[in-house]
């Protein structure tokens, strides 16, 4: 299988450029979520991009088999790999590629670096193709996993102009008092996204709801006032 070239050239790329006190520090700044060999975001990406250049090509079901096997491996180096390869590869994917394997994905071993980047390279972009998909979105807005929340709630970014707007403050809704950090920050995110836009309404949004989360509120608002200082000058 295709998969196995792809995950053993990332393994011989990734040996010679470990660094341990690196890996101790990223490990520390990721409140230890997983352990990491040590390699930078730059010296990562150039490794990759030259041990997977001979490669063969890997159809949706090998990039999926990528995926979750790198994802497997304890060392976060992996799992960015993974990440990286699903914004570079430009091969379709199918509308079933959100439940295999990126919903896996997103609840194995989440944090917020993975989490981001699913979402701006593999779901936002799935989405767009197969708008069917907003389905599945309502059903993780309503699940117990902050992580499916928080993607949920971000499946829009990206969008710029053509942001669905009733869409993004019907799925901000249900969470709006939401303490927990990661829900609240995307909330904030989207809004602040949607009011480069749209910011009358986005702080029609934020007032109509008092009971907003004070850090919702805050990435929310400061993205309102940048967009109205903004039509001033």
């Amino acid at each position: 299988m295709p998969y196995r070239s792809w995950v053993k050239a990332t393994q011989e790329a990734y040996a010679p450029l470990g660094n341990e006190v690196h890996a101790q520090g990223a490990a520390k700044y990721m409140k230890n979520i997983a352990p990491f060999i040590g390699i930078g975001t730059v010296p990562r990406r150039a490794a990759l991009k030259a041990a997977w250049k001979p490669l063969p090509a890997l159809d949706e079901a090998n990039l999926a088999r990528f995926c979750l096997e790198t994802w497997k491996l304890p060392e976060r180096e992996y799992q960015y790999a993974a990440c990286d390869l699903l914004a570079w590869n430009k091969t379709p994917r199918s509308a079933d590629f959100l439940v295999h394997p990126l919903e896996a994905l997103i609840i194995t071993k989440p944090w917020w670096d993975t989490i981001d980047a699913l979402n701006a390279n593999a779901v936002n972009p799935l989405i767009r193709k197969h708008p069917q998909l907003v389905n599945t979105m309502w059903e993780w807005i309503g699940s117990d996993n902050i992580w499916l929340v928080r993607v949920a709630i971000q499946h829009q970014r990206g969008n710029r102009d053509t942001t669905d707007l009733d869409l993004l403050f019907a799925m901000c809704a249900p969470h709006i008092s939401e303490k927990n950090f990661w829900i609240a920050k995307a909330i904030g995110w989207a809004l602040r996204d949607a009011s480069a836009y749209w910011p009358n309404e986005v702080q029609t949004f934020i007032t109509q709801h008092p009971d907003i989360s004070s850090v919702a509120r805050r990435e929310g608002q400061r993205g309102v006032d940048r967009a109205l200082i903004k039509k001033l000058l």
